[in-house]
């Protein structure tokens, strides 16, 4: 081991088997450069897929596919490496013929799924609000012995992956849709349910309503006003009916004078055949209370109370002027009292004079005027009983309106708890209708291949010149392999004499008397030799 530690030593050794070692090197170099030679050629083949950005402007359709670019590109890639896609490529191209006679699918699908390369290109977007790069775009590449195989291949998974992206957003798009579309029918039938609510509401508490608030209280005030009007037409009722009792009392009062007056006209007398003279004159029945009187009384008593325009004054003043009239007329048609006669002789007959037309056209004229008054007072009781009747009907109006107005903030709670309801319904359809036409439209979109796609900007040409084996390094590595290998059986061999090879060996203190030539028995020795 002490041979190591002096470089004369080693060159001692190599130059002794100098033969050998070129021997050695020139076999080892030429069974590497051999073994190079016979490496099989790989060749790599690559296509750029570029990822295009939606050619609509977003302000116009969102994309309901917002899922990064990454990951998109990693569940595609999953769907295209998966085993079934590789064994329908490897039947396809015919692929590792060697490799599936000796070795299970399974390894064979592996080794090609190796052999892919998905990588993909940086700095085409720009930097993400996460200071990530962008991927704009990815690569796809291959390796085989076969440089046709190989490009075909590449181009195969690249269309591939431009298939898969637009299957896959449109299954992506078409299930945004069908969710957004099952809510929708949910958001519908529950707006329905509360439209009804709400309309049901309405009409249980129509009257009740807050919006109904001016016209229940314009109601209210009209009904006040056709109280009064009312009340008022029930006062004017009372006062006709008294002033029709009266008047009906006047005229049945001057219908009986005209009676009296008539039957005492109607009365006979003896004209003749009288035994004896008739010296006592005929007593007059006894004159009936002045009507008159009765209704002066009442007129200066209305005149402490109302003026003389009032209409119960000019009532009674007519009233007076009527009874004035009638006193007037019966004074006129009753008879004078007649002269002291002789008696009408024995046999003197009684005769009944003839009514006079004026006093029978005057009982008439009163009877009729009473039928007239009774038929007058018979309708203002039965409209003062109508007018009685409306004011209680307007009464009870009134309380159930003053009532309605009364629960007036009761239902306006209700009713903002009903219409909270269905605005927040109403609110939650239209922002579904809006998702779901919007999805509709990025669907179609997807459908039309508008939206964000890949695009194959480079596809894998036939490569001209395989990237390995190096054979120019792998050459030269042989060659200095060989060396080493040359080198270290030569030091090898050295080192199991565990020879002394010269004088630099020993210590420094150590003197040097003599040399000794090498001494080989049956082979001259050799000048210049050491031992």
């Amino acid at each position: 081991m002490s041979a190591f530690a002096n470089p004369l030593s080693i060159v001692r050794m190599l130059w002794k088997h100098k033969t050998v070692i070129v021997a050695a090197w020139i076999v080892l170099a030429l069974a590497g450069l051999g073994i190079v030679r016979l490496l099989p050629d790989v060749y790599h083949a690559e296509s750029l897929i570029l990822v295009d950005s939606q050619k609509i402007p977003e302000r116009f359709v969102a994309s309901t596919v917002e899922v990064p670019v990454e990951e998109h590109l990693a569940t595609i890639s999953q769907q295209i490496l998966s085993a079934t896609q590789l064994e329908k490529l490897i039947r396809k191209f015919d692929l590792y013929p060697k490799l599936r006679k000796t070795k299970p699918p399974e390894q064979v699908i592996e080794q090609m799924r190796s052999d892919i390369q998905i990588v993909p290109e940086k700095g085409w977007g720009g930097a993400r609000p996460g200071g990530n790069q962008a991927t704009g775009a990815f690569r796809v590449a291959y390796e085989g012995p076969n440089p046709v195989v190989v490009a075909g291949v590449v181009n195969e998974i690249s269309g591939l992956f431009i298939a898969g992206n637009l299957r896959e957003r449109e299954m992506r798009a078409e299930g945004t849709s069908q969710f957004l579309e099952s809510q929708l029918e949910e958001a519908r039938k529950n707006l329905e349910q509360q439209e009804a609510n709400l309309s049901r509401f309405k009409l249980q508490r129509m009257g009740e309503l807050p919006e109904q608030e001016a016209a229940l209280v314009g109601t209210l005030a009209r009904l006040h006003s056709e109280l009064q009007g009312t009340q008022d037409a029930i006062n004017r009722a009372e006062q006709n009916k008294m002033m029709l009792e009266n008047t009906l009392r006047l005229a049945e009062t001057a219908e009986a004078a005209v009676m009296r007056a008539v039957e005492q006209a109607s009365a006979p007398r003896a004209v003749a055949g009288a035994s004896r003279q008739d010296t006592t004159p005929a007593t007059a029945p006894p004159a009936p209370p002045l009507r008159s009187k009765e209704l002066q009384a009442q007129l200066d008593a209305a005149r402490l109370r109302y003026q003389e325009e009032h209409p119960e004054v000019r009532r009674l003043k007519a009233e007076l002027e009527a009874a004035l009239r009638q006193e007037e007329r019966e004074a006129a048609l009753q008879p004078k009292a007649p002269a002291p006669k002789k008696s009408a002789p024995a046999n003197a007959t009684v005769i009944s004079p003839a009514v006079p037309f004026e006093m029978s056209t005057e009982l008439n004229r009163e009877k009729a005027r009473v039928a007239t008054t009774r038929t007058q007072l018979a309708f203002t009781v039965k409209e003062l009983e109508a007018r009685v009747a409306d004011r209680q009907r307007t009464l009870r109006s009134i309380a159930d309106y003053q009532a309605r107005v009364e629960r007036l903030p009761m239902r306006e709670q209700e009713l903002a708890a009903v219409t909270r309801d269905y605005e927040i319904s109403k609110a939650n359809y239209k922002s579904l209708l809006d998702k779901k036409m919007s999805a509709a439209m990025a669907t179609d979109m997807e459908r039309r291949q508008q939206a964000e796609q890949f695009t194959l900007q480079d596809p894998a040409r036939i490569p001209s010149a395989p990237i390995k084996p190096k054979r120019l390094v792998l050459n030269i590595g042989a060659v200095i392999v060989g060396l080493v290998l040359s080198l270290a059986w030569a030091l090898g061999i050295e080192l199991r004499k565990d020879q002394f090879l010269g004088e630099w060996e020993l210590p420094p203190h150590v003197q040097i008397l003599g040399r000794v030539p090498t001494i080989v028995i049956g082979v001259p020795a050799q000048p210049g030799s050491g031992k």
